[in-house]
């Protein structure tokens, strides 16, 4: 709950917020004017130092060109009088040099050429005069010069004139354009001789950065010509040092100036405004700019609401670890289960037991008291013995080839959790098992490692699962539309059956874990431990299923299935304790192929392993249930006859003998190719001789048998 702030002396707490307003806008208002000063300072400085060194600049580039036109016209003057004073007639072409035209002698100065002295005449020098540039036909741009040959009065003077070319001046004064400098030779009144008539400011202004005059030939003309120069980017020509100093000078200035509020001043200020902010971020109403007093009321309201909260989240940490604790407590128990089921289902040798403490686990172990367990059966049933069926009492079977079971299509498609299993297409006597709440169906069966081609032998290279990478060669049998959930259910019945009675077809059921009163509810959360739990159980189903074949492979022949010799004087012996225990009769056929080797050198091995395996069939067919068949080794096989006497073991072994002379053993030759066997017989009354003894009294007949013509019964008689 949020504390109230006392009132009593509310009006000094805005008095105070009000100067300490005052106060800071004074002091901001204040620095604000130091540095708009201090810029407008350092704005100015920097101009006129720029205007400064752009009037060196212009100044000096004008004194140069000056001194360089002046320099250049006084030569051109002084070697153009020079050859007027050594004695040019009148009419006698241009001077050598090509620097004027004829000339001419008259007796005044073109007034309208603007002569004007440039030098008096001393001794043998003549007065020189020049006129104002002007453009001539065929001539250009040249400069008209007039000296004094005669003296006198008025009417005996005489004039000779002359002009030199400006060209050299108008080109070097073009190419300082091109340089971006303009430059202008102008008269006392402003109008231009030669030079640059365009790109200058169209009002003349004396304080121009850009703009600077000197003086043409040196003051030697009584109406002084000037020559104007003006830079339009002089400010990219100007030194970059100087205005780099001053301009850095001014911004340390300010930038010291904002130092100094920073570090000396703004620091309160800032942690005022911070404690006010995260005190307002909080909940609490501060004015803007509230007096420190303000903000010391609202954090002690904050600091006692914050006690509270801090109170509460305590208890709720508190509860929250407890819950931890608990969960963590429930998982490792629930680790500990896993464990011990998981120990005891790989310790089972049968797929029954794997199933029943499976089922047990996950009832007892992980609180879930609806689960079911539906074995498969080999007719293609789910057999739920946990659930009956109403009208015949029997435990409920659910066919695993009808489209319309919701557990059939769960169990060939893989585990799945239905959130609403009865809003889904089910068959009517599924609704007991499925319930309305969510259920987890999961297939429980072992992972295997075998195709159906390597465990068949299985030599039809047409089969579609004989080059197939997929184990579950029993898949290819169902359709994708069986999993909609129509269709006629006796499409796929011969087909699934016939799958599930195939040996390749592992022990497997289906898990039904359900929300029932008094247990778990399922969730995705806790199915988690309950699908590893049945991934455990499929393991366990793979290690009875070695177990099933390391036993039928510790007892059985490799090529004909029938015992092997080991199991043979096991059975024989176990046989005798029997008929001595009982007093009954047991009976030994010992049985050995004709020429089999013959066979083998005129078919090869594999005809013979073939004809061997075959024999076996033909002594399983001619057997009785009960009789124990075995290979002894070679091509030599034993038949343990429990309580038959001799007449009986005599019409067994006529059988055999008949079965297998009358067989074709190589069905593709041209001619029929058979066998024969011959057969020795020996009964022992109350089983009163050893297995060593009675085998070799069968194998003395066998011998016998042979003996007399091959494909022989004959019978040793006891004694």
């Amino acid at each position: 709950m949020k504390a109230e702030i006392a009132t009593e002396d509310g009006t000094d707490l805005m008095i105070g917020t009000a100067k300490q307003r005052a106060r800071s806008r004074q002091g901001d208002l204040f620095l604000l004017a130091i540095l708009l000063a201090n810029l407008v300072c350092g704005v100015g400085l920097i101009g006129a130092l720029r205007a400064d060194l752009s009037k060196e600049l212009v100044a000096a580039e004008s004194t140069l060109v000056s001194s360089k036109i002046s320099a250049y016209l006084w030569g051109k003057i002084l070697r153009f009088t020079s050859a007027v004073e050594q004695g040019r007639r009148v009419g006698e072409g241009a001077p050598r040099n090509g620097d004027a035209y004829a000339l001419t002698v008259v007796g005044d100065l073109p007034a309208e050429w603007n002569f004007q002295r440039i030098r008096s005449g001393t001794g043998e020098s003549l007065p020189v005069f020049m006129g104002t540039p002007r453009d001539l036909p065929n001539r250009g741009h040249v400069l008209p010069l007039g000296f004094l040959v005669a003296v006198g009065s008025r009417q005996d003077q005489r004039y000779v004139i002359g002009a030199i070319s400006l060209a050299d001046v108008d080109g070097y004064l073009g190419d300082l354009q091109r340089r971006g400098v303009l430059c202008r030779i102008v008269d006392t009144e402003g109008h231009t001789l030669f030079g640059a008539t365009g790109g200058f400011p169209t009002r003349r202004d004396s304080s121009s950065r850009f703009e600077g005059e000197a003086p043409v030939m040196g003051g030697a003309l009584s109406r002084e010509w000037s020559l104007q120069t003006f830079i339009p980017d002089a400010g990219s020509r100007l030194p970059f040092l100087p205005q780099a100093i001053l301009a850095t000078f001014f911004l340390l200035n300010m930038s010291t100036l904002v130092f100094l509020r920073q570090r000396f001043i703004l620091p309160s200020e800032a942690a005022l405004a911070a404690v006010a902010e995260t005190v307002a971020a909080q909940g609490e109403i501060i004015p803007s700019r509230a007096a420190p007093g303000y903000i010391a009321g609202a954090v002690n309201s904050l600091l006692s609401r914050s006690r509270l909260e801090a109170e509460e989240e305590k208890r709720s940490i508190r509860e929250s670890a407890e819950r931890r604790t608990r969960e963590i407590f429930e998982s490792q128990k629930n680790l500990l289960s896993h464990h011990r089921l998981t120990k005891k289902m790989l310790q089972s040798r049968q797929a029954d037991e794997v199933f029943q403490i499976l089922l047990g686990g996950i009832v007892e172990g992980y609180s879930f008291p609806g689960t079911l367990i539906g074995k498969v059966s080999t007719d293609g049933y789910l057999v739920f013995q946990g659930e009956t069926d109403p009208v015949s009492g029997s435990p409920l079977r659910i066919p695993l080839w009808h489209p319309g079971s919701l557990l059939a299509r769960t169990f060939w498609s893989g585990n799945l959790l239905h959130a609403s299993p009865r809003e889904l297409p089910h068959l009517p006597e599924e609704q007991s098992i499925l319930g309305s709440s969510p259920v987890l169906c999961l297939p429980v069966m072992r992972n295997l490692k075998v195709r159906c081609v390597e465990t068949k032998n299985c030599a039809d290279r047409t089969c579609p699962n004989y080059y197939s990478e997929n184990m579950k060669c029993w898949l290819r049998h169902i359709p994708p539309e069986f999993f909609t959930g129509g269709g006629n259910p006796e499409i796929h019945r011969e087909a699934i059956t016939a799958c599930l009675q195939c040996e390749v077809f592992p022990s497997s059921a289906l898990l039904v874990v359900r929300s029932v009163e008094n247990g778990k509810v399922v969730t995705r959360e806790n199915t988690v431990p309950i699908s590893n739990l049945a991934s455990e159980a499929g393991l366990a189903l793979e290690v009875v299923s070695l177990y099933d074949s390391m036993k039928i492979m510790a007892v059985t022949d490799g090529l004909t299935g029938l015992y092997n010799h080991r199991e043979f004087y096991q059975s024989l012996r176990r046989e005798l304790e029997r008929a001595r225990r009982y007093r009954h009769t047991l009976s030994l056929l010992m049985i050995d192929v004709d020429d089999f080797k013959q066979f083998n050198d005129r078919f090869g091995h594999p005809a013979g392993d073939f004809a061997l395996r075959k024999i076996a069939e033909l002594l399983r067919k001619c057997a009785r249930t009960t009789d124990i068949i075995a290979r002894y080794g070679g091509e030599e096989f034993a038949v343990i006859l429990p309580e038959s006497t001799p007449g009986g073991a005599l019409m067994v072994a006529e059988r055999i003998k008949s079965e297998v002379a009358g067989h074709n053993f190589i069905p593709n030759a041209r001619d029929p190719v058979h066998l024969t066997v011959s057969i020795g017989i020996y009964s022992s009354e109350s089983g009163d001789v050893s297995e060593d003894q009675m085998v070799s009294l069968a194998d003395e007949a066998s011998y016998v048998a042979k003996k007399s013509g091959k494909n022989q019964v004959v019978v040793k008689a006891p004694g």
